[in-house]
C-alpha cells in the first residue's frame, strides 16, 4: 500500500491495482486496471470532468484482508483480495456495495454489480429510452445514437443516498435491475473502471456535489431563455425578415430566429457544412446587398439570428488551441480548427448556433482521430469537445455567453450547451427526456413544441427554454386558426413575464446544480406518489406543470390553480377539466412568490426597473430574486444583484417584506419599483405601507396618479399596489395586510381621506357614481373581459354602500345597471338580442334571482354579452386583414391612430390597405376613426364625465380642439350633451 499525489493505490491479492482517491468529504474516485499506471482519461484530460485541487485529509487502515479510507463525511472498506467494497456515510450507515469483484482489464474491459434493494428507487442516465423518471427494470448503452439515445449520461443517483459517475467515455452498458433484479451491472468491452462513488443526504445534495465534478451548469445569455423559431427551409431573407416582423404585428414575444438545413453548402472533403449560401441572408435582389444588411435587419427589431452548421470535423487536432490564435500556416486541413470558419459569421453579428445530430451519431469504426483515439473512445466524446470549442471559442471572440443548440451530448455537456428532446412526432416522452436529463445534470432542455394543439403549446413554452422548429413555412404561430393563434401569444407573454423567476432559477441551478424543470421525486423526496410521476414536473420551487395528460397529483400542501384560482388541498389526486383559455394543468404552490415583468416582445426591450410580485399568502415563505446584466461572464465572479423577499400570512394578517437589492453588475437600474399582487379572496380591511396607512384607489386617483394606493379586484382576487425600493439596506419596506373590521373612528378617518382624494372638494355621492359609469364605460369599449368586471364590481359596490341596507334597494340597482349596460350597446350598434333574447327583457321577473349576488352575477352576464355583442361587429367583417384593422381600431382608439400605423402592424402596404378598407367598410379609413371617436365621446359625455375626460379617452390631447371637432361633427357643443341625463 502506497500514498500517492492523486490517492491511495494497493495491489490485490488476486491481481490487478485499486487507486482510491478522496476528492471531497463526500465523494471518492475508484479507478482499476492490471498495470498500476494510471493515466488520465479523456474526460479529465479534456476539462470536462474536475474535482477540487485542494487535498481532502483522510486516514487508512487495515483489517484482516479489509482496507478502509476515512474522510469526516465517508468510509470506504475494500477487500484487499479481490476489490469488493462497501461504501458508509459518516453515520455508518450503508449507502451500496459490490455483489462481486469488479474487474478491470486490457483483454477483458471493465465492470462492476452492485447490490439494488427492493424498494430503492434510481434516477439518471441522461436523455435515453425507456421512457420512464425511476430507471429499474432498464437496461441502457452509454452510447450516442439517434432519437433513442440522444444524451447517454453514465450516472444514476439513489433513493438511499448515494450517486455513481463513470469516468470514461468508452462504450459500455448499465443495466439496473433487468438481468437480475437485485443487481446494477456496469460493464463495457474496452477501457479501464473508473468511477466516482458520492454520498449525500437526498437528492438535491446529491446533485450539488455530482456537478462539482461533472461540472455546474453555465448560464444562457438571458433572450436565451425567450422563443427561439426556426425558418422553413424553404424561406430565403425576405421571407425570413417577414416571418420575424409577424411575430411583432400579432404581439407575440420572440427573441431568436434560426435557419435551418439548406442554406450552407457541402464541404468536399465530407467534414460537414460548409461557408453559407449569402444569397439566402439578403433581403432584397439588388447584387450589392450583403448578408450584414439582413442580420442588421433583425437585430433592429430585437431578433438574435442562429445558425443551423453540421460538423465532422476532426474536432481533436488543435483542441485547446484559442479561438483568435490562427492556425499554422505550415500544417495541413487537419491543423485547421472547425471553429475557424464560423469567426466570418460572428464578424457579421451571428448570435448562435446549432448543431444538429447529423454525422455524430453515426458510427466510423476504421477512423482514427488526431489525438489517436479510435471512434470507439471518441465517439461519446465527440459533441461535448465540439461543443466546448464552438462554447469557448465564442466566449473568447466576444466576451459574451454562447447559445450552442446542440441535439446530441454526453457527460457535463451542461457546461456548453442547451439540447433539444425528441424529435417532432414525439409528445409527452420528449418531456419525459428533458426530466430525465435534468436528473443528470443538465439542465437546458427544450423540445419540440407542437403549435397545432394546445396541450403542445403548454408543454412547449413550460421548459427551460422554448422552441417552435416550424420546418415548414405554414407551421409559422401567426398562420394558427383564430383561437390557436391566441392560445400561443397567452403562453408566450406567460413565459416573458415569468421571466425573473425562470432566470433566477436557473441561477440557482449554475450555483447547485437543481435543475428548473424538476421531476416530481427531485421537488418531494419523502412522497413516494410522486416516485415515478412522468407526466408532471416542478418549473422551479413554486409552479406545478402537467403535460399531455388530465390526471394530477397534488403533492402535501394548499395548491392553487394559476388559470382559475381555485385551491386544492393535497395530498390529492384530482381528474383536471382544462379551461378553455388554457392548454394544460398549471398550478401554484401557496405561498409561492413570483417575480414576474411587464409585458415586453423580446428581451432587453424595456429596463428591468419594475418588477411585477405575484405573492400567494400562505403561512411562510422566503425568496430571493437574482440579477445580472444578462450577457456576459461577470456573474461567475459574483457580479450578480440578489433581493431578498419573505411573506408571512398569520390569522387576518400578511406581512410582506422586500429588501434592497445586495450587489450590483453592469448596466443594473439605478431605481427599482415594485408592482406587488397579493391573491386573496377577501377584501382588506386596512393595507399599510412603509408604517403610512395607504388609500383605497378610486376611478378617479387611479387615473390621476394609477402608482397610489391600493385596488381590490374581487373578480380576480388580487389587491394590487405599488411601491418602491427600500431606501437602505438596513430595513425591508414593509407591506402590512389587515382583514380585521375597523373600529368606528378608524373608519370614519378612512371615509374622510376618501373623500379628500377625490379631484374637488366636496365632491358627493352622484359624482362618485358618474366616475364609476364612465370608468364602466371606457372598459366596455376595451372589450376587456377583466376590465370590464373590475369596472363593473366598482360600480355596484359602490351602488350598495350608498344606498344602505342592499336588501331594500339591491333590485333597483339590477335595474339600473341592465338598463346602463343596454344603452351602451344600442348606442354602438351592437345588437345582442339573438344571444341573449327574453332572458333579460325583465330580469326583477326572474324567480330564480333572490339575492344580490344573484343579481350581480346577471350583470356580469349581460357585460359579456355586450362584450360578445362588438366583437361580433369585427368579425362580421368578411376580409381577415381589415377584420384586424377594426379590431385595432376599436381597441386602441384612445391613442393616435393613423393608416400608416395600421399598414405597419398588418403588414401590407398603406395605399393597398386604404383601398380595402373603403370597399368592406364602406368609409375611409380616417373617416371610420373619426365616427368612432365621436361615438364614443358621445357615450362618455352622457354619462357625466367631463368635457376634458371624455377627449382624453376619445383619443384627442387638446380639448379646445376636441370641442371644435365635435360641434362640427354632432352640431352642438360637447357641454350640451354632458348636461343631459343618464
Amino acid at each position: 500500500m502506497s500514498r500517492q499525489a492523486n490517492g491511495f493505490l494497493f495491489e490485490l491479492d488476486q491481481g490487478g491495482w485499486m487507486l482510491i482517491n478522496p476528492v471531497a468529504p463526500h465523494t471518492y474516485r475508484i479507478r482499476l486496471n492490471d498495470t498500476g499506471l494510471f493515466p488520465e482519461p479523456a474526460l479529465v484530460r479534456y476539462g470536462v470532468v474536475g474535482q477540487p485541487r485542494d487535498r481532502v485529509p483522510y486516514s487508512t487502515e487495515r483489517d484482516g484482508n479489509t482496507i478502509s479510507v476515512h474522510t469526516e463525511a465517508a468510509k470506504l472498506c475494500v477487500e484487499s483480495t479481490d476489490g469488493q467494497f462497501r461504501w458508509n456515510d459518516s453515520d455508518g450507515n450503508a449507502c451500496v456495495c459490490t455483489t462481486e469483484a469488479p474487474w478491470s482489464s486490457a483483454s477483458a474491459g471493465f465492470g462492476m454489480r452492485l447490490a439494488l434493494l427492493e424498494e430503492e428507487a434510481i434516477y439518471g442516465l441522461g436523455d435515453v429510452a425507456p421512457d420512464r423518471i425511476d430507471r429499474r427494470g432498464q437496461k441502457a448503452d452509454m452510447w450516442v445514437a439517434g432519437t433513442n439515445f440522444h444524451s447517454p449520461v453514465p450516472f444514476l443517483m439513489s433513493s438511499r443516498g448515494w450517486a455513481v459517475l463513470m469516468n470514461t467515455s468508452w462504450k459500455h452498458s448499465i443495466d439496473i435491475g433487468k438481468e437480475s433484479k437485485d443487481r446494477i451491472l456496469i460493464s463495457g468491452p474496452e477501457g479501464e473502471l473508473d468511477f466516482y462513488l458520492i454520498c449525500g443526504n437526498g437528492y438535491e445534495q446529491l446533485m450539488n456535489r455530482y456537478t462539482d465534478i461533472a461540472g455546474k451548469p453555465r448560464l444562457l445569455p438571458m433572450w436565451a431563455y425567450g422563443l427561439h423559431y426556426f425558418c422553413s427551409v424553404e424561406s430565403g431573407g425576405r421571407q425570413i425578415v417577414e416571418d420575424a416582423l409577424k411575430f411583432r404585428q400579432e404581439g407575440i414575444p420572440c427573441d431568436l430566429i434560426g435557419l435551418s438545413d439548406g442554406w450552407t453548402a457541402a464541404v468536399p472533403d465530407g467534414s460537414g457544412s460548409g461557408p453559407g449560401d449569402t444569397r439566402r441572408l439578403v433581403i432584397s435582389s439588388d447584387p450589392g446587398s450583403e448578408s450584414s444588411a439582413f442580420i442588421d435587419t433583425l437585430h433592429r427589431h430585437g431578433f438574435k439570428l442562429s445558425l443551423l452548421l453540421s460538423c465532422d470535423h476532426d474536432v481533436t487536432a488543435l483542441e485547446g488551441r484559442p479561438a483568435d490564435l490562427p492556425s499554422s500556416s505550415s500544417g495541413g486541413e487537419t491543423e485547421k480548427a472547425w471553429f475557424d470558419q464560423l469567426l466570418a459569421f460572428i464578424d457579421d453579428g451571428v448570435d448562435a448556433f446549432k448543431v444538429p445530430s447529423q454525422n455524430q451519431t453515426i458510427p466510423h469504426p476504421d477512423r482514427r482521430y488526431a489525438n489517436g483515439m479510435s471512434d470507439n473512445e471518441l465517439h461519446n466524446l465527440y459533441p461535448i469537445l465540439l461543443g466546448k470549442q464552438m462554447y469557448e471559442g465564442y466566449r473568447a471572440k466576444t466576451g459574451k455567453r454562447p447559445m450552442i443548440h446542440a441535439v446530441v451530448g454526453y457527460t457535463g455537456m451542461q457546461q456548453f450547451t442547451a439540447t433539444e428532446c425528441g424529435k417532432y412526432g414525439l409528445r409527452s416522452t420528449a418531456v419525459i427526456s428533458a426530466l430525465n436529463s435534468g436528473l443528470s445534470g443538465h439542465v437546458h432542455t427544450a423540445i419540440h413544441m407542437h403549435v397545432d394543439e394546445p396541450e403542445g403549446i403548454h408543454a412547449g413554452f413550460l421548459l427551460p427554454w422554448a422552441q417552435n422548429n416550424s420546418g415548414r413555412h405554414f407551421r409559422h404561430p401567426c398562420f394558427l386558426e383564430e383561437k390557436q393563434r391566441g392560445l400561443f401569444r397567452l403562453y408566450a407573454r406567460l413565459r416573458y413575464r415569468l421571466l425573473p423567476y425562470l432566470y433566477s432559477t436557473a441561477h440557482t441551478a449554475s450555483l447547485t446544480g437543481m435543475p428548473i424543470a424538476r421531476a416530481m421525486p427531485l421537488a418531494f423526496p419523502d412522497d413516494p406518489n410522486c416516485r415515478r410521476l412522468s407526466s408532471q414536473y416542478m418549473l422551479g420551487a413554486e409552479l406545478l406543470v402537467a403535460v399531455f395528460t388530465n390526471l394530477v397529483y397534488l403533492p402535501k400542501g394548499v395548491w392553487i390553480d394559476y388559470w382559475t384560482g381555485d385551491r386544492f388541498e393535497g395530498p390529492a389526486a384530482i381528474d383536471y377539466k382544462v379551461p378553455e383559455h388554457a392548454g394544460g394543468p398549471l398550478f401554484v404552490r401557496a405561498g409561492a412568490i413570483i417575480p414576474m415583468r411587464p409585458d415586453m416582445d423580446f428581451i432587453g426591450q424595456t429596463s428591468a426597473e419594475r418588477i411585477v410580485l405575484h405573492v400567494y399568502p400562505h403561512g411562510f415563505n422566503e425568496t430571493v430574486l437574482r440579477e445580472d446584466d444578462g450577457v456576459s461572464f461577470e456573474y461567475e465572479d459574483g457580479r450578480v444583484s440578489t433581493t431578498r423577499i419573505r411573506c408571512e400570512a398569520v390569522g387576518d394578517r400578511i406581512e410582506i417584506r422586500i429588501w434592497r437589492r445586495g450587489g450590483t453588475y453592469v448596466g443594473m437600474p439605478q431605481h427599482r419599483g415594485y408592482e406587488v399582487i397579493v391573491h386573496t379572496d377577501e377584501k382588506p380591511a386596512a393595507v399599510h405601507l412603509g408604517g403610512e396607512r395607504s388609500l383605497e384607489q378610486t376611478p378617479s386617483s387611479a387615473r390621476r396618479n394609477p402608482l397610489t394606493g391600493w385596488k381590490f379586484d374581487r373578480t380576480a382576487g388580487t389587491l394590487r399596489l405599488f411601491a418602491e425600493e427600500a431606501p437602505n439596506d438596513g430595513e425591508p419596506l414593509r407591506i402590512e395586510i389587515g382583514y380585521r373590521s375597523p373600529e368606528p373612528e378608524q373608519s370614519n378617518v378612512q371615509k374622510q381621506d376618501s373623500a379628500e382624494s377625490l379631484p374637488l372638494s366636496g365632491r358627493g355621492t352622484d359624482e362618485t357614481r358618474d366616475d364609476s359609469v364612465q370608468w364602466l364605460h371606457i372598459a366596455l369599449d376595451t372589450c376587456v373581459l377583466a376590465e370590464v368586471e373590475a369596472a363593473l364590481t366598482s360600480w355596484w359596490n359602490g351602488k350598495m354602500n350608498v344606498s344602505g341596507s342592499p336588501s331594500d334597494h339591491w333590485r333597483t340597482h339590477l335595474l339600473d345597471g341592465c338598463l346602463l349596460l343596454i344603452r351602451h350597446a344600442e348606442r354602438r350598434g351592437w345588437s345582442f338580442d339573438d344571444g341573449f333574447g327574453s332572458d333579460i327583457a325583465n330580469p326583477l321577473s326572474h324567480a330564480d334571482i333572490r339575492a344580490p349576488e344573484q343579481g350581480f352575477s346577471l350583470l356580469l352576464q349581460l357585460a359579456g354579452e355586450v362584450i360578445s355583442a362588438a366583437k361580433r361587429t369585427v368579425e362580421s367583417v368578411r376580409h381577415p386583414i381589415i377584420r384586424e384593422t377594426v379590431a385595432l381600431v376599436q381597441r386602441e382608439l384612445h391613442k393616435k391612430l393613423s393608416l400608416q400605423e395600421a399598414a405597419d402592424r398588418g403588414g401590407i402596404h398603406p395605399v393597398y390597405l386604404s383601398r380595402l378598407f373603403k370597399k368592406e367598410i364602406g368609409l375611409p379609413f380616417s373617416d371610420y376613426v373619426l365616427q368612432q371617436r365621436m361615438q364614443r365621446a358621445k357615450a362618455l359625455l352622457e354619462s357625466g364625465m367631463k368635457v376634458y375626460e371624455a377627449a382624453a379617452a376619445s383619443g384627442f390631447q387638446d380639448a379646445s380642439h376636441f370641442s371644435r371637432v365635435y360641434s362640427h361633427y354632432w352640431g352642438q357643443a360637447p357641454i350640451h350633451f354632458r348636461n343631459k341625463k343618464e
